[in-house]
């Protein structure tokens, strides 16, 4: 079932930029946005598309990524319940710059471009607050970019560790990146090969750095993860 208007206020307020809006501000976001459902699987926007909208995520994962000139997906973030989704885009005006699909359902507030200006105009903190959300994110698009030369283990150890930063929950064995991912998506984000992807899992966990639950990972040792990253950099 589609959230109400009273459970998208919580939403936004428990784990989005927005929650510094005050209630006035933040009732009018809710009453002009529109929450769009997406299944499993669908195309989001594509790149290219008009930048006319921002989305908060309210429930669920999506993926967000370009295909190359040799029709090889790039892998660029993926986003999670009060993550900001097309900030770029809804700030300048200017085309998508990514195509986004959903992991998972998900369901999401619509803010057209001009109904949110105004509001964030009129509160600067709550704008300073999505220049900041877009600004992890060039750091974290610079990072992987920094990493793109590695060897392998070490392009998988990064990658991980990214996702630990942008997805961790602490467990009781370590730190779970909570968000399921296929091999063939995790391999496009470290920028390796599925099959790649899949023999870097192997030996990390071998080496006692993570077990491998499904499509979940948890990484057991940070530090020995951080240092075969740098230890093949």
């Amino acid at each position: 079932m589609p959230m109400t208007n009273d459970e998208i206020r919580a939403a936004l307020r428990a784990s989005s930029v927005l929650a510094a809006l005050p209630d006035d501000a933040l009732d009018e976001i809710v009453r002009r946005g529109r929450s769009v459902a997406f299944a499993k699987g669908a195309a989001i926007y594509q790149r290219g598309d008009p930048g006319d909208s921002l989305m908060v995520l309210l429930t669920g994962r999506v993926k967000i990524a370009n295909v190359t000139a040799d029709a090889r997906e790039v892998v660029l973030n993926f986003l999670g319940p009060g993550d900001l989704n097309g900030e770029l885009a809804a700030l300048d005006g200017k085309p998508r710059s990514a195509d986004a699909s959903a992991l998972e359902a998900t369901e999401a507030l619509v803010i057209w471009r001009r109904e949110l200006l105004p509001v964030l105009e009129r509160h600067p903190k709550a704008m300073l607050g999505v220049i900041e959300a877009l600004a992890g994110k060039v750091r974290t698009m610079s990072a992987a970019l920094e990493h793109s030369g590695l060897q392998m283990t070490a392009k998988a150890a990064s990658a991980l560790l990214r996702l630990a930063e942008l997805h961790g929950r602490p467990v009781a064995e370590g730190t779970l990146i909570d968000i399921r991912l296929s091999q063939r998506d995790l391999g496009s984000y470290a920028g390796l090969s599925r099959e790649n992807m899949n023999r870097q899992l192997s030996a990390l966990r071998d080496r006692g750095l993570l077990r491998l639950d499904g499509a979940l990972v948890v990484i057991l040792d940070l530090d020995g993860l951080q240092a075969c990253a740098e230890a093949e950099a």
